[in-house]
């Protein structure tokens, strides 16, 4: 077992086979095969193998960065403030978390290559651990013009696109689909339009030779200096330095 606190990390548990437990900000939960818990480890935490058992084979990282945080709560909320959710068997969360492991391989720490790919799988294992919260029912309660919005950034990504826009689009006060799409999607419309083209900048960054200013121009940023630091903000690393590691590890 484990008993700890004021350790500056998230930490996700995937349990492979046998019984574990947690018990984490007054809730007990049962770990079973294909569940994960998600906790930060700046507060208590006691997780073990269940006594009954005597076997819990798991998977874990520790891990953190800028973006972590609003992952994280956005995981709880979907989750109803739980920290552990069941995946289903091809969820790719076990496939990720045993690539990342395999990608530092002695040699390589401190390698950025290495890092980039880390953090590429560290989005894969957040993103299927707040997609497990999710049920057919969640989407069929999404309100329609929030899916329609949702639809139309990704593929206007390029374009101006405002706030004010996107309510009158929808005729609806735009603090009100604000709050209505924050609360469904999990993002603010300006985040996720800011995150779909940085998606696409990366596809871009790694299939062209496209010079950094084109890219930045195709995903709707004029100014690259502005979409160099946001790329920078999101990924850990400049451009230039994405698509460096890409090429020579591919």
């Amino acid at each position: 077992f484990t008993a700890r606190e004021h350790l500056p990390s998230y930490l996700i548990k995937y349990t492979l086979d046998g019984e574990g437990f947690l018990e984490y900000s007054g809730t007990s939960y049962t770990l079973t095969p294909d569940s994960i818990f998600w906790i930060d480890c700046m507060q208590h935490q006691h997780y073990g193998t269940a006594e009954h058992t005597g076997n819990w084979h798991v998977i874990w990282v520790h891990f953190y960065g800028a973006t972590c945080k609003s992952y994280y709560e956005h995981f709880l909320s979907q989750n109803n403030g739980s920290n552990m959710a069941v995946l289903s068997p091809d969820s790719g969360v076990s496939a990720a978390l045993h690539s990342l492991i395999s990608v530092y391989s002695p040699g390589n720490a401190g390698d950025i290559r290495t890092d980039i790919r880390a953090s590429a799988f560290l989005s894969i294992i957040m993103a299927e651990c707040i997609a497990a919260t999710f049920s057919p029912e969640d989407y069929n309660n999404i309100p329609d013009c929030i899916k329609n919005a949702r639809a139309y950034i990704m593929d206007h990504y390029s374009d101006h696109i405002t706030l004010d826009q996107l309510g009158d689009m929808y005729s609806i006060n735009k603090f009100y689909f604000q709050k209505l799409f924050k609360r469904h999607i999990g993002y603010t419309p300006n985040e996720y339009l800011i995150l779909t083209r940085m998606n696409r900048a990366k596809e871009q960054l790694r299939t062209t030779d496209l010079p950094i200013s084109e890219i930045s121009y195709n995903v709707g940023i004029e100014n690259v200096s502005h979409f160099i630091n946001l790329f920078k903000k999101n990924e850990g690393t400049t451009p230039g330095a994405f698509r460096k590691a890409w090429y020579i590890h591919h």
